[in-house]
């Protein structure tokens, strides 16, 4: 954008030039401004993973068709389970870079990192409410981790699901659990219900602090519980061979995707060539984006109409996906949202 040249003859053709100058310097921030808030804000869909292409877990960033993949973190410690914001501003995640794995957020650009809680506690695996005022996670005693793989984990049996505010000040307990994954109308939480002799699908209900348990007796383990954006299916991780080492660490031989309905009808398996697991849904539900292992771990995108599959990465081990939907948040959020019966808070 260029200026015409003004020769600096009277008070009228001063006043020419400072109003076209004027006019450049703030058609020039407007320009700056959108470059910045589209990098805060993504306007497209997007796929955050982790990747230990680069010697250890990493938070990169993705399209849907697996072009552009970009290294967030860039941390020598460990980085895991990368959830994003309603709207996409943010993303949360867990990291052990300040000792025990805890949570941890920052914009979508990977700046402005900062620790989610002031007390250090074991915490994994988060997740959004709906409207972006909660999240939902795993939390452990940082006592009962175990040195493996070069970072602390602590077993499945010991962890618990808590719900928290995205700023860390207050937390509640609500059950023993992890894989926590919120329904779209902010009312309940699918999650896997911790236990040694089996992994049963659990709905926990917010309002009345009910459970309820799906599939007990066909799939008695499973694995990475997600609801659809449409609220009308839940897509998880049937294992098979699986159980509890005398660590507490649960095993397993293969995974396979399967989806059901609320009312328990409708169960359907999605995967069977390899064993395949964490998987995340398209915004229209149309799509899913998984994890699979053909010697090394990576990412596969599969249209859920046709059943066929594409493979989006192939440098080193690639897992977690989570599929933003930029346009969540861009409509009035629903009355029958959870923000009105948040219920009793405990200080964490």
């Amino acid at each position: 954008m260029k200026r015409k040249p003004i020769s600096p003859c009277s008070g009228a053709r001063d006043y020419i030039k400072f109003t076209i100058l004027s006019y450049a310097i703030s058609t020039l921030f407007v320009f700056s401004s959108s470059i910045a808030v589209w990098a805060e804000d993504p306007e497209t869909e997007k796929i955050a993973f982790v990747s230990k292409r680069d010697g250890n877990a990493e938070i990169y960033i993705m399209n849907p068709d697996g072009s552009e993949q970009i290294n967030l973190t860039q941390h020598p410690a460990e980085d895991y389970d990368p959830a994003w914001a309603p709207g996409g501003k943010q993303i949360l995640f867990s990291s052990n870079r300040d000792g025990p794995f805890d949570l941890y957020l920052m914009d979508a650009d990977g700046k402005n990192l900062q620790k989610v809680f002031k007390s250090s506690k074991y915490r994994r695996g988060p997740t959004w409410s709906p409207d972006g005022k909660r999240i939902a996670y795993a939390q452990a005693n940082p006592q009962k981790a175990i040195l493996l793989f070069g970072a602390r984990f602590v077993p499945s049996t010991e962890l618990t699901l808590y719900i928290a505010t995205p700023t860390g000040h207050t937390a509640e307990k609500l059950t023993d659990g992890f894989d926590p994954s919120w329904s779209p109308n902010g009312r309940e939480i699918v999650y896997v219900i911790g236990g040694r002799k089996q992994t049963p699908l659990g709905i926990f209900d917010l309002q009345t602090r009910t459970r309820d348990i799906l599939l007990p007796r066909d799939i008695p383990w499973i694995l990475d519980p997600t609801w659809s954006p449409q609220g009308d299916k839940i897509i998880f991780t049937k294992l098979n061979g699986a159980g509890f080492n005398a660590q507490g660490f649960l095993t397993f031989q293969k995974g396979t995707l399967h989806t059901v309905n609320l009312d328990d009808m409708g169960l359907e398996q999605i995967t069977d060539e390899l064993s395949s697991y964490n998987p995340t849904w398209s915004p229209q539900s149309k799509e899913i984006i998984y994890n699979a292992r053909s010697g090394t771990l990576q990412l596969y995108k599969m249209k859920l109409d046709v059943g066929t599959s594409t493979q989006l990465t192939h440098d080193g081990s690639n897992s977690s996906p989570d599929w933003l939907n930029p346009n969540t948040l861009k409509v009035s959020p629903s009355v029958h949202s959870l923000t009105t019966i948040w219920g009793k808070i405990k200080t964490d």
